[in-house]
C-alpha cells in the first residue's frame, strides 16, 4: 500500500497494512444483508477498534521518529509533616512535602489521549481531528465489557472512522516537516 511508504519500519507498515485489508473485508462483509443487527454491530465495533488501533500505531510511529519526550511528575522522597500541618481545605488528611522529578514516559506509557494532547500541543493536529480520534476512541473503549454501550455504533459511525484513518495517514508525515 503505496499511501503507507512513508513508515520506515517495515514490520509495522506491513502490521498496518493487513490491518486496513482486514477493515475493508469487516466492512465488505458487515454490508450484507443477510446479516443480523447485532452481527453489523459488533463487526462495526470491530472495525472501530481496529481504526481507533492503527491511528495509534501511526501516531505512536512519529512521536518516535520525532525523537522528542513527553514527561510526567514523580513525587520522589515523600515525607508526611506532623499533624499540627493540615491544610484548610481537606481537614484531617495528612500533609506531606516530595521532592518533585520530571520523568519521560516509557512507550508502554503513551496511550491515545497522551499522543493527541502531543501533536495538538506541537500545533500538528487540529482540534477538530483531536477530538474526533477521543470520540473514537470512546467507542473503542466500549469493547471492555464493563463499560456502557451507549455509544451508537453503526454504518454512519464506521464511516467517520474510516474517513479519519484515511485523513491520519494522510497528515501524518507533516509532523516530521514541522519538528520542534
Amino acid at each position: 500500500m503505496a499511501d503507507l511508504d512513508f513508515i520506515r519500519d517495515a514490520i509495522l507498515r506491513k502490521t498496518l497494512e493487513d490491518s486496513i485489508e482486514y477493515i475493508y473485508a469487516l466492512f465488505e462483509q458487515s454490508k450484507v444483508d443477510r446479516q443480523k443487527k447485532l452481527y453489523q454491530e459488533e463487526t462495526y465495533r470491530v472495525i472501530i477498534l481496529y481504526v481507533v488501533s492503527a491511528i495509534e500505531a501511526v501516531l505512536l510511529y512519529f512521536y518516535k521518529v520525532r525523537g522528542e519526550k513527553i514527561e510526567y511528575v514523580e513525587y520522589k522522597f515523600v515525607q508526611t509533616l506532623p499533624l499540627q500541618y493540615r491544610h484548610s481545605g481537606k481537614i484531617g488528611l495528612p500533609v506531606v512535602v516530595a521532592v518533585q522529578e520530571k520523568m519521560e514516559k516509557q512507550e508502554h506509557q503513551l496511550g491515545i489521549h497522551e499522543l493527541v494532547a502531543f501533536f495538538r500541543g506541537k500545533k500538528l493536529m487540529q482540534e477538530k481531528t483531536a477530538g474526533d480520534i477521543l470520540d473514537m476512541n470512546d467507542v473503542r473503549n466500549t469493547f471492555h465489557f464493563n463499560k456502557s454501550r451507549t455509544q451508537v455504533c453503526d454504518l454512519k459511525r464506521v464511516e467517520k472512522a474510516l474517513q479519519l484513518l484515511v485523513h491520519t495517514i494522510e497528515n501524518a508525515p507533516k509532523s516530521l516537516e514541522t519538528k520542534g
